[in-house]
């Protein structure tokens, strides 16, 4: 039963992701009701674990640095690769879909708890049952950069990549909640203050 779950979640972001691509749906309605549909099963078929104040204060921490490291490496390959500039701008871009208020509340309430519910609080657990601790998490990165690079964005791609490796090892060592603060504190930084090609895009 878990590992349908998991088999049909993976398949179903990689769906609406290739969706969202062909702009067939909006990005940020879409992301969120899939997750918010993700993690609502994933906690049905596996409870996560409880989490603590140092599971928090980690993630937190460590969200902050990984926005840092972001910034420093995004600055430094806009100049160089004018098609990354655009895929950043094009996440941004499509916030305007829905009002700025609404980005939030959907991103920050739902998709991001979703999301890591779903891939570090049951694909990670799931495949570390199946396998083994190091195998399980090595999978668990590689399948959810595998499904973010449906959508065909360097910018989440490379989010996936990194973003996706600092989550999945919390998740694993400290547990689901550490990655929920980190990729929470690490969205709203961006949010707030986006990378260059963005600015003017955001949500207000």
């Amino acid at each position: 039963m878990v590992a349908a779950v998991v088999a049909v979640g993976v398949l179903a972001q990689a769906a609406v992701w290739w969706l969202i691509s062909s702009r067939r749906v909006p990005f940020w309605p879409a992301t969120s009701a899939t997750f918010a549909i993700l993690g609502i099963a994933a906690v049905l078929v596996r409870a996560p674990g409880s989490t603590d104040a140092s599971s928090l204060v980690v993630g937190a921490g460590s969200g902050v640095a990984l926005y840092g490291a972001t910034r420093i490496v995004v600055a430094s390959l806009l100049e160089r690769f004018p098609s990354f500039a655009a895929s950043v701008s094009d996440v941004y871009g499509r916030s305007q879909e829905v009002p700025g208020t609404v980005v939030w509340v959907l991103t920050l309430a739902i998709a991001i708890p979703g999301e890591e519910l779903f891939w570090r609080g049951l694909v990670v657990s799931e495949l570390r049952d199946l396998t083994s601790a190091a195998v399980g998490v090595g999978l668990a990165w590689f399948g959810y950069v595998a499904a973010n690079a449906v959508l065909r964005n360097l910018s989440i791609l490379a989010a996936a990549v990194v973003g996706g490796a600092l989550w999945t090892v919390l998740g694993s060592v400290r547990d689901v909640g550490a990655a929920v603060a980190s990729h929470l504190v690490w969205t709203s930084l961006m949010l707030l203050w986006p990378p260059r090609a963005a600015r003017g895009k955001v949500p207000s």
